[in-house]
């Protein structure tokens, strides 16, 4: 059903409410008028299949304007207006309430049969809902609430970590230059620090960290322990000559290499994890 078709049937049964009740009808004269011209439109409504707002306008129509079917009930209201007078004064009554026939009857005096409303019949009562819950149970259900709580911001947090590892980008370009750091191959280190320098996920000079400035780090800590070597401060020392120093330069980078490797690697799962 649509919402513009509903809308013009319940404004149509708001008028005819309105007008039954400005002409005065019983409370239950109007529900099962209400109620009888609401299922009427439903069963039009069922017949023809059409649920347009077109429809429901020639439904409603036909069915007649909400004046003529209140009228169709209460009969016709009057033609004109008239004009509202004081009514006419009269002396002071003194009424004696004494006797049974001239005393109103008191309201809270009447039996229940007469004060029910249409639809609302019999009711359940259960005492044990009226009263507080015991101050041990209350207390107990408050701690399991809360451990509950903490039981389940402690898993949220746990997967929350898990789950912020994974950005595709940052993942594959560690996982190629820990493999050519393990496999020595030189074109997956190539490939892991170019996707490293052209991912968005970073900024730029997160970028050129991870891709110059950690590289640029072990390169000048292989150059001191060359030198210390050198100069006979610590490790092995090297001994002069050209050819001593290539050798021990063709044995340092390939380490070198793989060691700035690790490091960006370790730098962008750092990054990836972060967010």
């Amino acid at each position: 059903m649509g919402i513009e078709s509903d809308q013009l049937v319940f404004d149509y049964l708001s008028r005819v409410g309105d007008l039954a009740q400005q002409r005065q009808l019983p409370a239950n004269t109007r529900m099962r008028l209400v109620s009888a011209l609401r299922d009427e439109i439903d069963r039009r409504r069922t017949q023809t299949g059409a649920d347009s707002p077109v429809a429901v306008r020639r439904i409603l129509g036909r069915l007649g304007t909400p004046d003529e079917v209140v009228e169709s009930v209460s009969g016709p209201s009057p033609s004109g207006l008239v004009r509202p007078a004081v009514p006419q004064q009269r002396g002071v009554e003194v009424v004696d309430f004494s006797s049974s026939e001239a005393a109103p009857e008191e309201w809270w005096r009447l039996d229940d049969a007469e004060l029910e409303v249409p639809g609302f019949v019999g009711g359940v009562e259960v005492p044990e809902l009226l009263k507080p819950p015991p101050k041990a149970v209350a207390e107990a259900e408050a701690s399991a609430e809360e451990t509950a709580a903490e039981e389940t911001a402690v898993t949220k947090r746990r997967f929350g970590r898990v789950g912020r590892v994974a950005n595709p980008f940052l993942l594959v370009a560690a996982l190629l230059l820990l493999g050519g750091a393990v496999f020595g191959n030189l074109l997956a280190l190539a490939a892991g620090w170019a996707l490293a320098y052209v991912s968005r996920r970073l900024t730029r000079t997160e970028a050129k960290w991870a891709v110059l400035g950690l590289p640029a780090l072990v390169a000048a800590a292989s150059a001191i322990w060359l030198w210390g070597r050198a100069a006979a401060r610590w490790g092995p020392p090297i001994p002069p000559g050209p050819e001593a120093l290539t050798s021990a330069l063709s044995t340092t980078w390939p380490w070198s290499l793989k060691t700035a490797a690790v490091a960006s690697a370790a730098f962008l799962l750092w990054r990836a994890r972060r967010g």
